[in-house]
């Protein structure tokens, strides 16, 4: 009978055992129970998430790189709630992406992606001057919208109070996200701004797992936004977004930042309980289902400040089942839904969440992160669901009540 021996002077290997009791992957029982809950294991050629570990713990480098299982794993963390060691699959995985053996294998996409973000502040290589070129015109279009010569979208305002960091969309294919992020900002009457120094709240290095990249996006966030000396950073609605800048942060940068951070949703709650902001739930005269972002639910422990802003602007919150720590992954995580190469892979990803949407019968749902809409809105055309899918934020920006 042949013999597999640990190779101990393996890369990943030693990245990975250093860490803490619940991460090293010596640790592991190889009792597969992190396979029972992934939900592509069943699927067409989906990753395995014991084999990933093992792999990973006997030093099996070059060959895990080489399988397609590092890129199809959408770092849910779903089987680390199952693991009775705790070992989490997003960190094995991401360093396994980060080895340099594995740079040629990052989707050309994120590595694109990656590379605007660092020369130019957007993964959509959006400069400075289009920046503040389409944020002054789609201001000058919110004004004649709320009939007020004052309301604008500002930027770049030294000393305001709210700094608002928007997904690269928000910027080019969805302005109308902003616009209605904005005429929440309005309503509260606090001073706001946007910044041309960073205009991206995603970090595509916690895709490729590689840290010096995730600091330097990171602190690309922090450095300006202490420099215009802003309160709260509040952050679009970006799964991976919320956890690197809210979760993960002062681990990163090895400090707190001068400021606090949370989502917009968060945001719009806190002002709704002030009674700032108010909503008619009349607006949306429906029942929606709600679906928990992997990064911003399971990873983050970000449960309620949706459901509670959702049950303000709807007739109320009917949850899939499973949730919450149990949630199923939209399919499109892990950076997959930022590879234009995927989208055939991403319909079997995702047909899990659409079997379990469907069985709602509901014809509305919501979430708290835009690639998460993306990708849930493209099941619902393939699968035919007929579910209209929108994000928590825009939902409670339709039934503001000015």
């Amino acid at each position: 009978m042949d013999h597999a021996n640990i190779d101990k002077d393996a890369v990943l290997y030693n990245l990975l055992t250093p860490l803490p009791r619940g991460y090293n992957i010596s640790e592991c029982l190889t009792c597969g129970a992190c396979s029972s809950r992934c939900t592509w294991f069943d699927g067409e050629g989906g990753p395995l998430p014991r084999q990933i570990i093992r792999m990973a713990a006997m030093g099996l480098d070059e060959h895990l790189v080489n399988s397609h299982m590092l890129w199809d794993c959408l770092i849910c963390n779903r089987c680390t709630q199952a693991c009775p060691m705790g070992i989490t699959m997003d960190k094995v995985v991401t360093k396994a992406r980060s080895l340099a053996i594995a740079d040629e294998k990052i989707p050309h996409d994120i590595k694109k992606g990656i590379q605007n973000r660092l020369e130019l502040g957007d993964v959509n290589a959006l400069t400075r001057e289009e920046f503040v070129e389409t944020v002054e015109w789609v201001s000058e279009e919110f004004a004649d919208e709320m009939a007020d010569p004052r309301a604008e979208i500002p930027h770049d305002i030294k000393g305001a109070k709210l700094l608002y960091l928007p997904n690269p969309r928000e910027l080019g294919a969805s302005l109308l996200h902003l616009t209605a992020m904005a005429k929440l900002f309005y309503a509260t009457k606090e001073s706001w701004t946007l910044s041309a120094r960073h205009t991206d709240v995603t970090n595509w290095g916690y895709f490729v797992g590689k840290d010096d990249v995730i600091r330097q996006m990171a602190l690309m966030v922090v450095e300006p936004a202490e420099e215009l000396g802003i309160e709260t950073l509040v952050l679009s609605e970006c799964g991976h977004g919320y956890h690197v800048l809210k979760y993960l942060l002062e681990t990163i940068i090895g400090r707190k930042p001068g400021f606090e951070v949370i989502s917009i949703p968060e945001f719009i709650l806190r002002y709704a309980k002030k009674g700032v902001l108010k909503f008619d739930p009349g607006t949306h005269p429906y029942k929606i289902a709600y679906h928990d972002p992997c990064n911003i639910s399971r990873k983050s422990g970000g449960y309620d400040a949706p459901r509670e802003l959702l049950a303000l602007v709807c007739q109320g919150v009917v949850e899939l089942t499973p949730n919450r720590e149990d949630a199923i992954c939209c399919g499109g995580g892990g950076g997959l839904l930022q590879n234009s190469t995927s989208n055939g892979k991403r319909m079997i990803t995702g047909k899990p969440k659409a079997d379990q949407m469907r069985a709602t019968g509901l014809t509305h749902l919501a979430t708290a992160c835009l690639s998460c809409k993306r990708q849930l809105g493209e099941l619902s055309d393939h699968f035919k669901l007929g579910i209209a899918v929108e994000t928590v934020a825009a939902l409670a920006s339709e039934s503001l009540i000015l």
